[in-house]
């Protein structure tokens, strides 16, 4: 995170590789989930057993579960002045 501070004001910004990382974390999990949703649609058409991917798709919801909640950590940090800086 880079902190730019300027009067009165604290501004905070992603740093490139967070915002990559951003990036590349949330299409990947619209990736698999759009993957788990074919797949469904693939087994139930052929009559397969659809206890796999239900427990697929629990385990998905509760990563995207964290995922929400560690947001929103994020921003209530960012909000209270707490600055995440990049450290090389």
């Amino acid at each position: 995170m880079i902190v730019r501070q300027q009067g009165g004001l604290t501004e905070f910004i992603p740093s490139p590789r967070e915002k990559r990382e951003a990036v590349i974390r949330d299409y990947a999990l619209h990736l698999i989930v759009n993957l788990d949703a074919r797949l469904r649609r693939i087994e139930t058409e052929l009559g397969l057993p659809a206890e796999d991917a239900s427990a697929f798709t629990d385990i998905m919801k509760r990563i995207q579960r964290q995922e929400t909640e560690t947001r929103q950590i994020n921003r209530k940090l960012l909000e209270s002045g707490v600055s995440h800086t990049e450290r090389i």
